[in-house]
């Protein structure tokens, strides 16, 4: 069996298992302005991130309520 080939069977098992234990959660749409979104691509293109993960990210540290000291 070639590189290739095992690779692509790993990647096929890979998702279906990571899929069928956790099924994916519909994703939802953000709409932004262009000017907006060129901003946002120059920054990830240049640190080497993903937009959806960077995106994601910020609004969980911005917007996520901080736990209090008993973690609720």
């Amino acid at each position: 069996m070639n590189v290739l080939h095992s690779h692509l069977m790993w990647k096929k098992t890979y998702f279906c298992h990571t899929y069928q234990e956790t099924p994916m959660k519909r994703t939802k749409n953000l709409k932004i302005t262009p000017s907006t979104h060129e901003i946002l691509k120059k920054y990830c293109d240049e640190n080497g991130l993903k937009m959806f993960a960077f995106v994601e990210k910020i609004i969980k540290e911005k917007c996520d309520k901080p736990k209090d000291m008993y973690g609720e």
